[in-house]
């Protein structure tokens, strides 16, 4: 374990631990002295540190529990198997080591919020209430892979569609941190809600040694995470599975600061089935900035302390 002050104040405890599951240790950042546990799953190519401003909203009277998923950040030596099922076991192995059993609020964003759903529908007990930002609900119908046009090279081509710069830099190498600053402040999604809460982010993803730093995340990693996350059945049939209160939050601005992954009518349509759920949209954020900006990070505590009253918490 090590602990230090938290990045961007020294108000919050802040402790980092390794986890040991499946292909070696997974790196768990820990925000809070105690209270209520919330289990904070990150993006497809992001880290823990995508939880800061939310750490700070939430304060130091809950337990924020926050992994490196595997392949991403301080966990990206883990190898293979990655995908929507191994991701949930490792959370249930971050429960397991510290010793709790379950989290109060299991909150996704994106790609986080697609293995909250897969935890909750096949570890019940371990959830109490399910909180997705800006993703966990199928965004197409599920197509099996062998029908795809030219397979796996297809994926890659709809990934870039969706993620663009953010795929696009995992093939690139910066020679500085700042030369990295720079690469994101193009971005059109965060160039006008630049913080200092993304400098710590972006910076923490880089690994490696000047000139030649990398991000971290694996991009094997992410192209088998997409295989379970938009051509299997896992994913939709778990979101029916779920037996815990569901809150969706939508951001009404995309990846690319334009039109949204989920507008409303996609809400409604693929929420059908799903017991116990509601959605709201999170004013003026889009799919990065609604936790990764201060305003949206204010905004996603609030549900999450609205989550635990109503659990009595």
């Amino acid at each position: 374990m090590s602990i230090a002050a938290s990045p961007h104040t020294d108000s919050l405890t802040y402790s980092t631990h390794t986890v040991a599951v499946e292909g070696g240790d997974l790196t768990v950042a820990r925000w809070g002295r105690g209270g209520p546990v919330i289990l904070a799953i990150h993006g497809i190519t992001a880290s823990h540190r995508e939880f800061l401003a939310l750490a700070e909203a939430l304060g130091n009277e809950v337990q924020l529990l926050a992994p490196d998923l595997r392949g991403r950040g301080a966990s990206r030596g883990i190898p293979g198997p990655w995908g929507m099922r191994a991701h949930a076991a490792d959370m249930v192995a971050v429960l397991d080591h510290f010793k709790l059993s379950r989290a109060d609020v299991v909150l996704g964003h994106s790609m986080g919020a697609f293995i909250a759903a897969v935890m909750a529908a096949q570890h019940p007990s371990r959830a109490g209430a399910l909180l997705m930002a800006d993703g966990g609900l199928p965004i197409m119908p599920a197509l099996p892979l062998h029908r795809l046009p030219f397979g796996e090279w297809m994926i890659e081509k709809l990934v870039q569609k969706v993620l663009g710069p953010a795929l696009t830099r995992l093939d690139m190498s910066f020679d500085s941190h700042a030369a990295y600053r720079d690469y994101w402040r193009d971005h059109p999604a965060l160039k006008h809600d630049w913080s200092t809460y993304l400098e710590d982010y972006i910076d923490y993803d880089l690994v490696g040694n000047a000139p030649e730093l990398r991000p971290a995340t694996r991009k094997s990693a992410l192209l088998q995470d997409v295989r379970t996350q938009l051509f299997e059945d896992l994913v939709p049939a778990s979101l029916l599975q779920l037996q815990c209160p569901v809150r969706f939050l939508r951001a009404p601005r995309g990846l690319m600061n334009d039109k949204p992954l989920y507008p409303a009518k996609r809400v409604a349509k693929a929420s059908r089935g799903i017991a116990q759920f509601s959605a709201a949209e999170v004013p003026d954020t889009n799919h990065y900035t609604i936790l990764l900006g201060g305003n949206g990070a204010r905004v996603v505590a609030h549900e999450v302390q609205a989550l635990l009253a109503e659990a009595g918490r």
